[in-house]
């Protein structure tokens, strides 16, 4: 398997030479095994519901998105998770909104993360307002995908930690 092109939303386990789905299931328990990603770090992870997480990687030159729904367990009881689709973004250096804490109208949204401006107050502002870019890591359809970023709004988990 290939890795997502810069900027873009890849299923992987759909064959884009045949346009249909290829039937490969990728189920691992540390991201980092596979073997797209061994060169990568871990930036951590968050769950989404019972059944569904994300997982953040990073390499030299980009960040990776990786949309996960729970597999089971092995032997030893660690969770196996299955890879649902991967976003490649790049740079290093990114400021994420990450799932739970984005607001959409008004109200938290698990499915939704977002990419902050590089000149984003950590330390002062409890909410941001000017969102880069958004994406929902969608339960139904078991893709990411790139949303409007009107009526989006990002807590700021960090605020008033001393």
């Amino acid at each position: 398997m290939a890795l997502p092109s810069e900027g873009t939303v890849v299923n992987v386990t759909i064959d884009p030479m045949a346009n249909e789905t290829s039937g490969t299931e990728i189920i691992y328990a540390n991201a980092l095994d596979l073997p797209e990603f061994t060169q990568c770090i871990d930036l951590g992870g968050a769950l989404i519901s019972d059944s569904y997480g994300i997982h953040i990687l990073q390499n030299d030159s980009k960040t990776f998105f990786l949309f996960d729904e729970f597999a089971g367990r092995d032997e030893k009881g660690i969770p196996l998770w299955q890879l649902l689709d991967t976003l490649a973004v790049p740079g290093t250096e990114l400021n994420i909104g990450w799932t739970g804490n984005v607001m959409f109208e008004g109200v938290i949204d698990p499915e939704i993360l977002v990419l902050l401006p590089d000149n984003t107050d950590w330390f002062d502002a409890e909410r941001f307002t000017e969102i880069e870019k958004a994406w929902r890591f969608d339960r139904k359809q078991k893709s990411i995908n790139e949303i409007p970023i009107t009526g989006l709004v990002c807590l700021n988990d960090i605020y008033s930690i001393d």
